[in-house]
C-alpha cells in the first residue's frame, strides 16, 4: 500500500462509519435551512461551482450554505461570496470531517462532481443528498436524488447550477464576491500584462519561443510584462526570460496575491488551468490556450458569458477523443486527460497554437486599440491538419 493510500485510510474508515449511521436517516427536506456542497476538487473546478452557489442562494435566500474546500483555497472565500461559508476538507485530516459534522446536520447536500463524495455528505450528517446521474452504483448509492446530464454540450459552470433545483443564477456579479484582503507586498506597476506559463500538465505548456514573441510584442507597445507560474515552475520563467528583462513572479505568489495581480492587469494569457477561472472572478481580460482540454466546456455560457475571456484552440485534434467527465461517459465531451507518457504526438494540441492567433485574441479581448475589455468575448480557432 502506498504512502498516499495509507495516509487517507483513517479518513476513509471514518467516512464509512459515519455514513452507514447517517444512511439510516434519509428524509426529503420540507424546509431547507442548512445546505452542504460536498466535493474535493482542484482550483479551477472549485471556482466553476460559483454559478451553483449563486443558484442555491437564489433558491434558498435564508439558508446557511457550507461548501467543502481545499485548505489552500480558503483565503479566496473569506469574504463569503454569495453568503457561502467555505470549510476546509482534507482527506488526510480527520479533524476536517469533525468540523463539517459540527456545522450540521444538513437538510440538503449537493454533490457536484464524483458521486463518491455523496458518502462524505452522508458522513457529515446530511439527510438528503443530490448529485448527477451516472457513475458507479456503489458511489451512486449514497445519493437520494439524481439530476440527469443534458443531451447536448453545456458549459461546465452552467451545468453545475442545474443541481440547485431552482431558478437560474443569472450572470456573475463581482459585487457578490468581495476581494480577499491583500497584503502590502508590491506586485507590479504601471500598465502590465501577465503571462502565466505553468499548468498542471506539461501537455498544456506552450513553447518557450512563442512566449518570448508574445512578451516582446507587448513590451514593444509599452506594457510591463509579468511572468507567472506555480510553485516549482520557476524554470519556465527563466527559460522565457534568461536575461530577466521582465518581472519574474513565478513560484512566489499565493492565491490572494494572484487575485490582486490579475485584478490590476490589462491582460492575462495562460494555458487552460485553474488561474483562468480565477481571472473570471476578477473580470480580467484573458486569453486561454486550450490544448488537451475542450474549449467549449469552459468558455462562454450564461453565467460567465459577459466575462472578457477569449479561448484559442486547435479544433481538429483526433487525439482529443476521451469522453469522460467526472467518471461519466458523455457523447458531447471531447477532451484528453492522458499522462505525458501516453502522448505520442509531442503535445501537438498545445504547440500548434500560433503566436499570431494568440496576439489576435489578446487585442480582441482588450478592445482592439483600446485597453478596455471587449463587450462580448469571442473565440479564436487555429486550424491545423491532422
Amino acid at each position: 500500500m502506498s504512502k498516499t493510500r495509507r495516509s487517507r485510510l483513517p479518513m476513509r474508515l471514518a467516512i464509512a462509519a459515519w455514513a452507514v449511521r447517517a444512511s439510516l436517516i434519509r428524509r426529503r427536506p420540507r424546509e431547507v435551512q442548512r445546505i452542504l456542497v460536498a466535493h474535493n476538487l482542484l482550483l479551477g473546478d472549485t471556482l466553476m461551482l460559483t454559478p451553483l452557489l449563486a443558484a442555491l442562494r437564489t433558491a434558498h435566500p435564508q439558508a446557511r450554505i457550507v461548501m467543502t474546500c481545499s485548505p489552500a483555497f480558503l483565503p479566496l472565500y473569506r469574504g463569503r461570496p454569495y453568503g457561502v461559508e467555505a470549510m476546509a476538507f482534507d482527506p488526510r485530516d480527520r479533524s476536517t470531517l469533525a468540523a463539517l459534522r459540527k456545522a450540521g446536520p444538513y437538510d440538503l447536500a449537493i454533490v457536484p462532481a464524483e458521486s463518491r463524495h455523496g458518502w462524505l455528505a452522508r458522513a457529515a450528517n446530511a439527510r438528503w443528498v443530490r448529485g448527477f446521474a451516472g457513475d458507479a452504483w456503489y458511489y451512486r448509492a449514497a445519493l437520494d436524488e439524481t439530476v440527469p446530464y443534458p443531451a447536448q454540450l453545456e458549459v461546465l459552470a452552467d451545468l453545475m447550477a442545474r443541481l440547485a433545483g431552482g431558478p437560474g443564477p443569472g450572470t456573475y456579479d463581482p459585487r457578490q464576491w468581495p476581494a480577499p484582503a491583500r497584503g502590502s507586498r508590491p506586485l507590479a506597476q504601471g500598465p502590465y500584462v501577465v503571462l502565466h506559463l505553468g499548468a498542471g500538465s506539461p501537455l498544456k505548456y506552450w513553447p518557450t519561443s512563442h512566449w518570448q514573441e508574445v512578451a516582446a510584442s507587448f513590451s514593444a507597445k509599452g506594457f510591463a510584462v509579468v511572468l507567472s507560474a506555480g510553485h516549482g515552475q520557476e524554470g519556465l520563467a527563466q527559460a522565457v526570460d534568461p536575461k530577466r528583462r521582465f518581472v519574474h513572479l513565478a513560484g512566489t505568489l499565493d492565491l490572494v496575491e494572484l487575485w490582486h495581480l490579475f485584478a490590476g492587469a490589462r491582460l492575462l494569457i495562460a494555458p487552460d488551468t485553474g488561474v483562468v477561472h480565477l481571472a473570471k472572478h476578477t473580470r480580467t481580460p484573458t486569453v486561454a490556450l486550450f490544448g488537451p482540454g475542450q474549449q467549449a466546456l469552459y468558455v462562454g455560457g450564461r453565467f460567465f458569458g459577459q466575462v472578457p475571456l477569449v479561448g484559442v484552440t486547435v479544433s481538429d485534434m483526433p487525439c482529443r477523443d476521451e469522453a469522460v467527465l467526472f467518471n461519466r461517459r458523455l457523447s458531447w465531451v471531447h477532451t484528453c486527460v492522458r499522462p505525458v507518457s501516453a502522448c505520442h504526438h509531442g503535445a501537438r494540441c498545445s504547440t500548434s497554437i500560433t503566436v499570431d492567433s494568440v496576439l489576435a485574441a489578446a487585442y480582441t479581448v482588450m478592445g482592439g486599440a483600446d485597453t478596455q475589455p471587449a463587450a462580448k468575448p469571442s473565440s479564436v480557432d487555429t486550424k491545423t491538419s491532422s
